[in-house]
């Protein structure tokens, strides 16, 4: 082989080597690259969050939420939940606003001062001054800071402002939040629309959207909550309400009465088939449980239905929940309320807990084999109970119970422990036959209670609810002062334990006649309309053979029917809770109108 033929070859070879040598530190270039952009991107982001605000320097709040939003992390505020004050101005909580944007912090425990700044800033307020300083410059703020169960909190906006935070207090419609950011640079509608909408999955809805739409229901009552006002659930035609009830450990709703309540329909076509329409959504349920949603069939374990003895027609709650546009929570408490709610609350303890404070209302539905009709009246007996007479020896009072179950009659007995003392052989049957046990002092002071001191009052009450509750294993629900005086005293003192105040519209004047058994009827059978409360009492002769003559006239009418019932039981009826504290006479729709509209005066004597 020549020289230039072997110095071709190995040039050849040598220019082969040099080429894979480039193609290698391309590669290894293009490498460095890809790893490089994003590193750098993130340095740079870091940098850029540094200077202009980036998403770890923001922290988004929520009114009345323990939980924020701090970039993309949900932050723990512990018990220092932001609120609002009556005119809806915001207040947040001065430590974990500082602890997580990376303020200093001090407190003065002794002047209640609050001292917050950085490198080049200090802002300086105290609780209940107006007065601001901001390094020297002294400034006035709308209002003042508050201290709130050992928990100080300054105004949103002025405070953090000083701290040249950009504020942004975002209302109701986007989750009531304030948006507090490090950023210079103004936040548009719709970074703030992001940043909500954000913060709502992740913190969960407000409590103000919660109370607007959320509904609320629990097992064994006929009532709802919406919008935070209790309603009953009626059928059409029905005075009385129908209650959610419970098997094999699901919750069925009824649903006529609650689409008609929630202001929807719900009708049946004779055959197998109800007809939903709710929010502008029609819906069907067949009897076999298959139910479709604006056309879309509904699945699931959970989807039943149930026909109950008299042919009211249930759903489960997660089929209601279809039929309302609603999420299904069930709140784990042993009275087994649930909510439904727009969008789920699975992991969102917080608005669980709010829920949960909103189940007072939820008052228990009328019990027993209480009949609809057109006039309801509550029966009560004062001052006993009685012991055997020569008429009754069986006892008087035991008589009268054993009477009033025959004919399917409930009502309130107000007792007074001197004489439960003497005479308990019957207590059992109070309960036991549907009676209502009420509180009528422990030794009846003639005085009244009206001439008593707070103590006293209290004590004469109080005594005796323990010894009814000795007898009967349950404390009375309602009391009645001794000839119905009242004052603020007693006022305060019965609000204080839990109690209503039961007076009358309807006086049989039986303590007067005593052995008039025809007084007694006439009074009753004459003056009873409906919603009324009878005064009786069950210690003199003429009560027992006249309240049961004018019962069995009511009830054999034809033109009008009658229900005797507790007086608890007449307020469910009719729709309204008993307040402690307050005085009632009378349960009439007039009475009931005036409670609901607000306008509700007392019958108060002395």
């Amino acid at each position: 082989m020549s020289y230039q033929t072997a110095y071709r070859s190995r040039y050849r070879r040598h220019r082969r080597r040099r080429r894979n040598s480039h193609w290698g530190v391309l590669i290894a270039l293009i490498l460095v690259i890809v790893i490089a952009i994003p590193v750098a991107f993130h340095i740079v982001k870091g940098i850029s969050g540094a200077v202009f605000g980036g998403s770890q320097n923001q922290l988004v709040l929520q009114m009345d939420n323990g939980k924020a939003l701090l970039g993309d992390d949900v932050v723990d505020l512990g018990s220092a939940a932001p609120f609002r004050d009556q005119n809806g101005n915001a207040y947040v909580p001065v430590k974990p606003v500082c602890d997580n944007l990376d303020f200093s912090l001090t407190w003065d425990q002794a002047t209640k001062t609050i001292t917050v700044g950085d490198n080049k800033l200090t802002v300086q307020a105290q609780v209940d001054s107006t007065s601001l300083r901001v390094n020297e410059a002294a400034q006035t703020m709308a209002i003042a800071p508050r201290l709130s169960d050992g928990t100080a909190y300054v105004p949103a906006k002025e405070f953090c402002q000083a701290l040249s935070l950009q504020v942004n207090d975002l209302g109701s419609g986007q989750g009531d939040l304030v948006v507090l950011t490090k950023s210079k640079k103004e936040l548009k509608e719709d970074k703030l629309n992001e940043i909500a909408e954000k913060a709502l999955e992740k913190l969960g809805p407000s409590r103000q959207t919660l109370q607007q739409t959320s509904i609320l229901m629990r097992v064994g009552s006929d009532k709802l909550v919406r919008g935070g006002q209790s309603a009953q659930m009626v059928q059409d035609g029905e005075r009385l309400g129908a209650a959610v009830i419970e098997q094999d450990g699901l919750r069925y709703v009824p649903l006529k009465a609650a689409i008609t309540t929630l202001g929807g329909t719900a009708e049946f076509d004779g055959s197998a088939e109800w007809t939903v329409n709710y929010d502008g959504i029609q819906s069907t349920v067949r009897d076999n449980a298959k139910t479709k949603v604006g056309g879309d069939r509904v699945k699931g374990d959970e989807i039943k239905v149930h026909t109950d003895e008299n042919g009211r027609f249930y759903v489960s709650a997660p089929l209601f929940a279809a039929l309302v546009g609603r999420s299904y929570t069930d709140l784990a408490d042993e009275e087994g309320t649930f909510a439904f709610t727009q969008g789920s609350l699975e992991g969102f303890d917080s608005q669980k807990a709010y829920l949960d404070t909103m189940k007072s209302a939820l008052t228990d539905a009328v019990g027993g084999d209480i009949p609809e009709a057109d006039v309801y009246v509550a029966l009560t007996f004062d001052d006993g109970p009685t012991g055997a007479t020569d008429t009754y020896p069986n006892g008087y009072t035991a008589t009268l119970l054993e009477e009033l179950k025959k004919r399917n009659v409930h009502a309130t007995f107000f007792m007074c422990g001197y004489r439960i003392k003497d005479f308990h052989s019957h207590m059992e049957q109070y309960l036991a036959n549907g009676h209502e046990l009420g509180n009528h002092t422990m030794t009846h002071p003639m005085s009244r209670l009206t001439h008593l001191d707070a103590a006293t009052v209290r004590d004469e009450v109080e005594s005796n609810s323990e010894l009814i509750e000795s007898y009967t294993g349950q404390k009375p629900t309602v009391m009645r002062p001794v000839g119905g005086g009242v004052n603020d005293t007693v006022k305060e003192q019965m609000k204080a334990l839990g109690l209503p105040i039961i007076n009358w519209s309807v006086d049989t004047l039986d303590w007067s006649t005593k052995t008039d058994p025809e007084s007694v009827k006439d009074h009753i059978v004459n003056e009873v309309e409906d919603g009324d409360i009878v005064l009786m009492h069950d210690i003199w002769q003429g009560t027992l053979p006249g309240v049961l003559a004018a019962i069995d006239e009511l009830q054999s009418r034809t033109d009008k029917t009658y229900a005797f019932v507790t007086v608890s039981e007449l307020a469910a009826v009719k729709g309204i809770t008993l307040e402690p504290g307050m005085v009632y006479s009378s349960l009439s729709d007039a009475t009931v109108q005036a409670i609901e509209d607000g306008t509700y005066k007392e019958n108060i004597f002395d």
